[in-house]
């Protein structure tokens, strides 16, 4: 896979790594809210940081808005992905509606590639994420997007 669609399926994973803050009751269920403000005040890792030289998410209803600019060696391109949750017998997951480099879109080949690897890594991410809080079994209810913040719902098991 290119070097843009890599970075932009890492770019997937942070976006859904935002997605949850702390659950607001310990009942049966929980849900986890966070603000587009705090999604872009979020500091990247040295690793992916060292890649790019500027990061932003644009919350819209229903979706996400990631605006990146990559850089590599002598090489810096801009990068624009629309991002839509996607609910699966109660699993979060994500899928790119579009993407841009340079105004470019990529192809479909190529953002079905990546769909599939960004897919795979976000709902891992987003479980493992869930499951440091909740510590115990989870199923998503439901996922809002407005244009300030995200909300996710869960149920937990019995």
């Amino acid at each position: 896979m290119s070097r843009p669609l890599c970075l932009l399926s890492l770019l997937a994973l942070l976006t859904g790594l935002f997605a949850f803050a702390m659950p607001s009751s310990a009942q049966s269920s929980a849900t986890y809210t966070i603000t587009e403000q705090e999604i872009n005040a979020y500091r990247l890792p040295s690793s992916v940081r060292r890649y790019l030289s500027s990061f932003s998410v644009d919350l819209q209803p229903d979706r996400a808005v990631v605006m990146v600019r990559v850089v590599s060696g002598r090489l810096t391109l801009n990068t624009l992905s629309i991002w839509q949750p996607v609910l699966n017998n109660g699993r979060l997951s994500w899928r790119a509606l579009s993407a841009t480099v340079e105004g470019v879109p990529l192809t479909a080949a190529q953002l079905a590639t990546l769909n599939n690897s960004a897919r795979r890594v976000i709902a891992d991410a987003v479980h493992r994420y869930i499951d440091s809080r909740a510590r115990r079994r989870y199923r998503v209810e439901s996922v809002t997007i407005t244009d300030s913040e995200m909300v996710v719902s869960v149920i937990f098991s019995r």
